[in-house]
């Protein structure tokens, strides 16, 4: 994982801010680009639509002009007049129609090499054939010849357009022709015959091809019925109905592909050329543009990190230096001090630093050595006030005995006793003891008070293999055993029963239990007591009913030393017996002083 430092988040924000631009300028820039060629592209596109439709028109006239020299010839309406007229059509006679309507109609095979064939017909149905001069010979069936009779039904001359897919002498069988049909009327609109020409779809191909070339382009050509005339439509193309049906200069989406749409119309033949024009190509190509601004980016925010990087250290060295100088100052080290090298807003603050470390170590040794004289005295305060305490309940006891006149053996007991409790407890309460030590003067303790209440007492006392030499506060279980004897066993008749044990419950914390079979305290009781560990001795109005000084003195001095978690708990209930367990580090410190 990468170190969430400061050089790290600038590299990866400025990254980030560089991509983003790049990004927002790539995508803005494609998108701009592509509507503006697209548009180019749309405007050019419609323009060549017209150009082409211009060009089909001339062609078409064209082509009136040459039919016209037919169907207004006066010599070819006297054939087909008389053809129509004998009563018996010899093959003689057709032979010299044929002849000489070849010779008049000669010139027209000459001037459009694209007409491929022509059937002349006379209003009987008699029909004259004639090629053009390639030899393509397109044949007109019955069937061919009624479908096209059909569709001239309604017209008045004019010309007829029908795209045909014809039986030929080609490979396939089948060659895809464009028929030109048109009544044949003299000047006063007489009818006297049927005009069908039948043209190569190149006609109306090669100058629609230019429109569509090198495009993935589309055109449809449709006379003034809305009949396809020509189209450049495959089985794979677009939706022909949908381009149909499309409007002008509209972009509409075919087969989930954008596509272009441009109508012209004819003037005089009323022919109406649609075009459409993929413009997915278009977008692919502008997605070109996105990707440079991309891989700019990517390549920008390389180069900026790397320079970033190397700048960055040099710049925020002093930064890094000050963020050590203060982790060293934060674990303890106060005599930390960092060096200066530049003379920037960093500057400023290593000399703050450097003043501020000054600062707080000369104020932590003067509160540490405060501290530590204010907590030795209260120490000796508390020593002071314990050693009172018990000595004026064993003097009384002494007492009861000499004044009993018990002057046997069993008093001069107690006074060795008393001068073992004094000569202990007068001892320095900053200088340790050990477990065995305490241990021995509870026994001291415990002779004294034994005498009190005679021999209803048994004390069952048990230290763990090795808890014997581990340090302990001078005078932290006299409190506890004094407590079971002042408290618990008061007003007993029956026996008292007193248990100590020492342990080590892990490896850095020494249990010491004190256990006695007494009256036992309520809960209200356990918890007053209990709460002397989080107030101040001298915050404490009165002692509650269970529990007096001492128990005070030990809780205060193992806050005053220790601190949480060490303490001391306490399980009680009504008649049940005490439980106090006292939980102690087992370790020392320098100098033979109390952790």
């Amino acid at each position: 994982m990468f170190k969430k430092n400061l050089s790290f988040k600038l590299i990866a924000s400025l990254s980030a801010l560089i991509m983003v631009v790049f990004l927002i300028s790539g995508y803005v820039t494609f998108t701009v680009y592509l509507k503006m060629f697209t548009g180019e592209i749309s405007k050019q596109f419609a323009k060549a639509n017209e150009q082409a439709a211009a060009r089909v028109e001339f062609q078409i006239q064209n082509m009136y002009k040459s039919t016209n020299y037919i169907v207004f010839h006066p010599y070819i309406e006297d054939i087909l007049r008389r053809s129509a007229e004998r009563a018996e059509d010899t093959f003689y006679n057709r032979l010299l129609d044929q002849d000489e309507l070849t010779r008049l109609l000669n010139q027209i095979s000459i001037d459009e090499p694209k007409l491929s064939s022509m059937y002349v017909y006379n209003t009987k149905g008699s029909g004259y054939f004639f090629e053009n001069n390639s030899g393509t010979v397109i044949p007109l069936s019955d069937a061919d010849y009624t479908a096209i009779k059909q569709s001239l039904e309604g017209s008045n001359g004019e010309i007829v357009w029908k795209a045909m897919r014809i039986s030929s002498i080609e490979s396939s069988g089948y060659k895809n022709v464009i028929s030109a049909a048109r009544y044949m009327k003299n000047k006063q609109q007489e009818l006297y015959g049927i005009l069908i020409l039948f043209w190569d779809e190149s006609l109306f191909g090669a100058m629609l091809d230019d429109l569509t070339k090198g495009e993935n382009a589309q055109v449809v050509l449709l006379d003034d019925r809305n009949h396809v005339v020509y189209t450049n439509h495959k089985k794979d193309g677009y939706d022909l109905e949908a381009l149909l049906q499309a409007a002008d200069s509209q972009t509409v989406n075919i087969g989930g592909q954008p596509i272009y749409v441009s109508r012209s119309t004819t003037q005089g033949s009323h022919m109406t050329l649609i075009s459409a024009l993929s413009l997915q190509s278009f977008s692919q190509k502008s997605r070109g543009i996105f990707q440079i601004a991309l891989y700019s980016g990517l390549v920008s925010t390389g180069l900026a990190s790397l320079l970033i990087f190397f700048t960055g250290r040099r710049l925020l060295g002093p930064l890094r230096t000050l963020v050590a100088g203060m982790k060293k100052l934060r674990g303890g080290r106060f005599d930390t001090r960092i060096r200066i090298s530049t003379q920037d807003e960093l500057a400023f603050l290593g000399h703050s630093f450097n003043e501020m470390a000054a600062n707080i170590e000369s104020l932590v040794k003067e509160v540490y050595e405060r501290k530590l004289h204010e907590r030795e005295a209260e120490l000796t305060a508390l020593q002071a006030q314990l050693n009172p305490h018990f000595l004026y309940n064993t003097l009384d006891t002494i007492y009861m005995k000499l004044y009993l006149g018990e002057y046997d053996e069993q008093a001069a007991q107690l006074v060795l006793s008393l001068s073992g409790l004094l000569r202990y407890a007068l001892q320095s309460p900053n200088t340790h003891t050990t477990v065995q030590d305490e241990i021995e003067h509870i026994q001291k303790y415990i002779n004294i008070q034994s005498a009190r209440i005679g021999g209803r007492l048994e004390t069952f006392i048990h230290v763990d293999e090795g808890v014997e030499g581990l340090p302990v506060i001078r005078l932290i279980l006299q409190p506890l055993v004094e407590n079971a004897f002042v408290h618990a066993f008061s007003q007993m008749s029956r026996i008292c029963i007193l248990r100590i044990k020492a342990y080590l419950q892990e490896p850095e914390a020494l249990c010491i239990e004190v256990s006695d079979n007494g009256k036992g305290m309520t809960e209200e009781q356990v918890k007053a007591v209990l709460q002397l560990q989080e107030r101040k001795l001298d915050e404490v109005q009165e002692a509650p009913k269970r529990g007096g000084i001492g128990l005070k003195t030990v809780i205060r001095r193992v806050n005053l030393l220790y601190g949480p978690p060490y303490g001391l708990t306490i399980l009680s209930e009504p008649d049940s017996g005490t439980t106090m367990k006292l939980v102690l580090p087992a370790r020392t410190g320098e100098g033979g002083r109390l952790a």
